[in-house]
C-alpha cells in the first residue's frame, strides 16, 4: 500500500494516549509493520477508520484511504 498522494510507503499514526508519541510503520501484503524498534506492548492499532499519516509528504487521513500496490 502506498501514499495517494507521494507513492510513499511509510506511516505513522499518533497515540491515543498521548498526542506527541507516534509509531511509524509500513504496509506490506496488506499487513501492517511496526519498525523494528517498537515493542509490541506499546504500538497502537491500525484499523481502517485509524487516522494515518504519511512520513514523506503532508498526506493524513483514514487508513483505508491508502491506495494498494
Amino acid at each position: 500500500m502506498k501514499c495517494p498522494l507521494c507513492g510513499c510507503q511509510d506511516f505513522f499514526v499518533k497515540d491515543p494516549d498521548d498526542e506527541f508519541e507516534t509509531h511509524g510503520f509500513s504496509v506490506a501484503g496488506g499487513e501492517v509493520h511496526f519498525s523494528a524498534d517498537m515493542q509490541d506492548a506499546s504500538t497502537a492499532e491500525v484499523m481502517e477508520a485509524t487516522e494515518t499519516f504519511c512520513n514523506k509528504c503532508s498526506w493524513h487521513g483514514k487508513f483505508q484511504e491508502l491506495k494498494k500496490t
